[in-house]
């Protein structure tokens, strides 16, 4: 190839070349037939030819011989009755021609690139041009849009994009069409506008927007059709059927831009348009527990808009009618045994936080639904008893940990505990499960009815994470108390050994921190016996010793004893009360005893005195000689020899309850009232919607305080002059040093 510029005659040269070009474009084996590198040769001359170069006239003949070329093509197409497929056929040579074509003439694109204004539009025409100043290849394309795609689009019904939908709707309804053919077709709407700068703008207004409307009037009609003729369930199965189709189909056929729209007019036609009805049978769905289909219609619906969000407050509502009816049919009995209301909320709570995983994937919207549902069902008052939630697991608690919990092993007991506390953190009311679970856990440590240390400290370390270390503090402490007391009596032991201090007794004590345990002295002066009175008076001498200052406070109301029944056909071993004991006692020195005399001697009140006769009268340890003498049964007999009567101590009695929940509200207005304290001195003043917020911010770990009540307390504080208004204002707090 000679590169040396020589003078060329056009008219004689330009012949050869645009022959060899229609061969080109006429036959897919145009490559055997042209010359190659002689028609690079040709183009360098034409482009290089002195005095005048030919640059600007081999342009516009090319030009001329493509739109030549293309008029031709488009009434071969015209003449076809399947127009997709000539127009593809005809495309797909015309892109090939062109592009070897533009190969050819590279050093072409290379003059009219440096002839172009350096400020000027690229498609700006040549002056007294006809084409706009391109590259061979975009010019070609130019063209063919101007001509072959207007031509079908202006003047003849735009047959093509018809086709193209028509045969798009045969595939959906399950007709074998010409894949390839389409996408080529198709393809080439994308492909002809490459040398622009909105190269997707053909394919957009020419095939995607006429497609994506298309596509919208089919969905309308078949899913009308399918959901009045179909099961919604049924309806459901095909949608996604299709949804999967459609992705696939186009993916298959359109530019992967378009995907995301198709599948929206899709889901908007056959979702949206539907939402009640798929509500309607989501909730029908889940009341009869078909997760498969519960899996569907999460898989649909998540699609639409607002579909989760529906969906979240029917999966919400559907939890609390359901836990609600569960406790509904447990009635009053929950009071009395709450191992069903914890163990049916418990499995309840399970079962929907695994179908939040296995049936909506995971997704923490549902989760924080459960949550919401199960703080909803624990935090309000349950119709058939006056108990709340907190005081129902209180006492759940208390019965895994009683040693008397059958049936169940340690690991048991701690897989339940460990349940129990993911509805204890749904509790706003923390103080009220402290307060009776404190009185509770006293009983245990007191009476020894803990069925492990081990498992009593677990529950605590899960409070203490759930609530924090305050919350557990005094929890901690009895079990403080309880060690101390064990080394207080070997102590007390040693000290009794060491001066020769003969006890009479048996004798072991608790010595117990006041704060920290939910207890209180009790009003009855009762008179000890005397059998007790040394080892009660060296206790107390030997505790003086050992800790000045401090006072003992003896809790002769929950002390217990083992005391020993002698001239009966056996020897039988009693578990008493402390005055269970008083009482049995005094009939070692008179055989028979009224119930003034008892009273007398015991100081107890005449209905404890009652009460503990009855019971002995009921086992037939004593006999009732007229309505107010009692004398001890000879005759006494029983399959046991150890026989436990203290058993209603470490039961809680209805007027404990009551005390327990009156300590609560007055423990929650010290404990706003103290809050208010510190934020006043804090803050020094604030107006009363921020003091307000402020107090519920802080109280809220442990209760949820109403408005009304805190108004009162800042009334009582203002009294107490801790706290005053700003002078010529209502709604202003300031804090009084």
């Amino acid at each position: 190839m000679s590169l040396r510029p020589k003078r060329v005659d056009f008219n004689a040269s330009f012949p050869a070349f645009r022959q060899e070009l229609l061969n080109m474009f006429h036959s897919t084996t145009a490559r055997a037939k042209v010359s190659g590198i002689d028609m690079f040769q040709q183009v360098y001359d034409l482009c290089t030819s002195y005095p005048k170069p030919h640059t600007e006239l081999l342009f516009q003949s090319i030009g001329d011989l493509l739109r030549e070329h293309v008029s031709g093509v488009l009434q071969t197409i015209l003449s076809r009755d399947d127009v997709v497929t000539a127009y593809a056929r005809e495309w797909e040579k015309y892109r090939v021609a062109a592009n070897y074509a533009n190969i050819i003439c590279e050093y072409l694109n290379r003059m009219l690139l440096k002839m172009r204004p350096p400020f000027g539009d690229t498609k700006r025409p040549f002056s007294h041009g006809r084409y706009l100043k391109l590259s061979v290849e975009a010019l070609a394309f130019h063209i063919w849009k101007e001509t072959v795609l207007a031509g079908l689009q202006t003047h003849h019904g735009n047959r093509l994009v018809f086709q193209l939908l028509d045969w798009i709707r045969q595939d959906r309804d399950g007709h074998i069409v010409l894949h390839d053919v389409i996408y080529n077709a198709i393809n080439s709407l994308v492909q002809l506008n490459q040398h622009t700068d909105q190269p997707l703008q053909l394919y957009i207004e020419m095939f995607e927007n006429p497609y994506l409307e298309d596509t919208r009037d089919y969905y309308a009609r078949e899913s009308n059709t399918q959901i009045a003729q179909d099961r919604i369930s049924c309806y459901m199965r095909k949608i996604h059927e299709r949804l999967a189709d459609e992705g696939a189909r186009s993916a298959r056929f359109c530019h992967p831009t378009s995907l995301e729209r198709v599948i929206k007019e899709c889901e908007l036609q056959c979702i949206t348009a539907h939402h009640r009805e798929l509500y309607a049978e989501f909730r029908v769905i889940l009341e009869n527990e078909r997760f498969a289909d519960c899996i569907l219609a999460y898989s649909l619906l998540s699609r639409s808009a607002d579909g989760i969000s529906a969906m979240l407050d029917i999966f919400e509502n559907f939890i609390i009618t359901i836990a609600r009816d569960v406790i509904g049919r447990l009635g009053s009995s929950l009071t009395k045994d709450p191992r069903e209301y914890a163990e049916s909320l418990m499995s309840l709570q399970a079962k929907y936080m695994g179908m939040c995983d296995e049936v909506f994937a995971g997704n923490l919207a549902f989760t924080a639904a459960v949550d919401k549902a199960f703080r909803s069902i624990v935090n309000t008052a349950i119709p058939s008893t006056s108990s709340s939630a907190a005081e129902l697991l209180a006492r759940y608690c208390d019965l895994l940990l009683k040693r008397t919990a059958k049936g169940l092993v340690e690991s048991e007991v701690d897989d339940k505990l460990s349940r129990m506390i993911t509805l204890f953190k749904y509790l706003d009311d923390k103080d009220v499960f402290q307060k009776f679970y404190s009185r509770m856990i006293a009983k245990r440590l007191i009476y020894g009815t803990s069925v492990s240390e081990e498992a009593e400290l677990n529950m605590l370390s899960r409070l203490k994470a759930a609530c924090g270390v305050e919350y557990t503090s005094k929890l901690q402490r009895m079990f403080t108390d309880v060690t101390i007391s064990n080394d207080l009596n070997v102590g007390f032991s040693k000290f009794a050994q060491l001066n020769s201090i003969n006890l009479g007794t048996e004798f072991s004590i608790l010595v117990l921190t006041a704060g920290s345990w939910p207890l209180s002295a009790s009003a009855s002066g009762f008179v000890l016996p005397s059998a007790l009175e040394k080892s009660v008076s060296q206790f107390t001498t030997f505790y003086g010793k050992h800790h000045n200052g401090r006072k003992l406070t003896w809790l002769h109301h929950l002390a217990r004893a083992d005391v020993k029944i002698n001239h009966m056909d056996k020897r039988y071993e009693l578990n008493v009360s402390l005055y269970q004991l008083g009482v049995l006692l005094l009939f070692n020195v008179t055989p028979s005893l009224t119930i003034h005399d008892i009273i007398h001697q015991t100081k107890l009140n005449s209905s404890e005195v009652e009460r503990i006769l009855k019971i002995f009268v009921d086992i037939n340890l004593l006999t009732v000689i007229d309505t107010q003498t009692y004398i001890v049964n000879h005759g006494f007999a029983s399959k046991r020899t150890k026989i436990k009567i203290n058993t209603a101590l470490q039961t809680e009695t209805p007027q404990e309850v009551t005390a327990a929940r009156k300590a609560v509200d007055e423990d929650r207005k010290l404990y706003l009232q103290a809050a208010i304290v510190r934020i006043m001195k804090s803050r020094k003043e604030l107006s009363h919607t921020q003091l307000v917020q402020q107090v519920i911010d802080q109280a809220k770990v442990n209760f949820a305080p109403s408005i009304p009540v805190i108004k009162r307390c800042i009334e009582q504080l203002i009294e107490k002059q801790y706290i005053d208004r700003v002078p010529h204002t209502r709604d202003r707090y300031v804090y009084i040093s």
